[in-house]
């Protein structure tokens, strides 16, 4: 096919983070599909809508939409917590390979008292399918303090000592304080290939009433723990994640992950079928990719692209505006 007097400017092959990224949430459709399949709030007056809102995604079709009122319940404050349980019967998640997880988070209505206000992901592990479960929380302080965009979030998977506390802030994960509940232990070690499972809670520090509205978009592991399992981390799936920001002028980042080495090409299309740009066409290792194309020497319109890879194919739309 003739592509005489088009060319492609400024598309850098990047990872997403240093390393590969395997994805475990994009939440389209987290709501709908039950990617996200429960909540949990301590009661009347706190409240709190969850839906998939594919008007403001971080990447891919949807992102995660939650608003939380949390009521004035105790002295200490409240919470309000949403995730994931790994269905019974089914095995555990395995995120032993990992040394840290990122997550990105759009504060669309701040609370009103940030100081009083702070982000925790809780995770549960069950080592033995027959035992008790353990539940251990990594807590940020200021990740949901101001509306700034989508923002990323790293979070360490780490264990630090118990010391009957979750600070200091940002540090990783430390066993439930004994002190707050009767929880159930098992080993009182954070068994990350037993994941049974996350959830997310906004917690509020003091006795007065807040609200926030947010947003929570692709939710990945990256890394190595140990240098015993220095091994490129396979992706689980073939995807096509999509572009952000879409609509776009005049660059938008394409996020695409691949399930195994192999020959990738990501080709651009107008309306016609013309194909109006290739950013990738090579070899690249499995996990996630993120792609950047500039559309500055294209006419505003609609476009798709088409990323192809082992025998699969997967299709979006894209628009870049005037």
């Amino acid at each position: 096919m003739k592509r005489q007097g088009y060319r492609v400017v400024c598309m850098v092959l990047l990872p997403l983070i240093a390393s590969a990224q395997i994805l475990i949430n994009n939440f389209d459709g987290a709501v709908a599909e039950e990617t996200i399949n429960w909540s949990l709030l301590e009661g009347a007056p706190s409240a709190m809508e969850l839906w998939d809102d594919s008007t403001d995604a971080h990447e891919g079709a949807a992102a995660l939409r939650a608003d939380i009122y949390i009521g004035p319940l105790n002295a200490w404050g409240s919470f309000a917590q949403i995730g994931y349980e790994v269905p019974t019967g089914e095995d555990p998640l395995d995120w032993s390979s990992s040394d840290s997880l990122s997550l990105w988070i759009k504060v669309h209505t701040p609370p009103a008292a940030p100081e009083s206000f702070v982000f925790r992901m809780h995770l549960v592990d069950r080592p033995d399918p027959a035992g008790n479960t353990e539940e251990y929380i990594y807590e940020n302080t200021t990740i949901v303090d101001a509306a700034e965009g989508w923002v990323n979030l790293i979070i360490p998977l780490t264990e630090r000592e118990t010391d009957g506390s979750v600070t200091p802030n940002n540090e990783g994960f430390v066993l439930f304080p004994e002190a707050w509940a009767a929880v159930s232990q098992n080993n009182k070690t954070l068994d990350l290939d037993q994941i049974v499972r996350y959830s997310f809670a906004l917690v509020t520090t003091s006795d007065a009433e807040d609200y926030i509205e947010l947003s929570f978009d692709l939710l990945t592991r990256s890394g190595e723990s140990s240098p015993v399992r220095n091994r490129v981390m396979q992706a689980e799936n073939f995807q096509l994640l999509g572009n952000y920001p879409n609509p776009f002028n005049p660059s938008t980042e394409i996020v695409f992950q691949t399930s195994r080495p192999d020959h990738v090409r990501l080709d651009i299309y107008n309306l016609t079928g013309q194909i109006v740009g290739v950013p990738v066409d090579g070899m690249l290792d499995a996990g996630m990719h993120q792609v950047r194309f500039d559309a500055g020497h294209l006419p505003a319109g609609v476009y798709f692209y088409r990323l192809e890879s082992a025998g699969q194919v997967a299709t979006r739309k894209m628009i870049l505006l005037p």
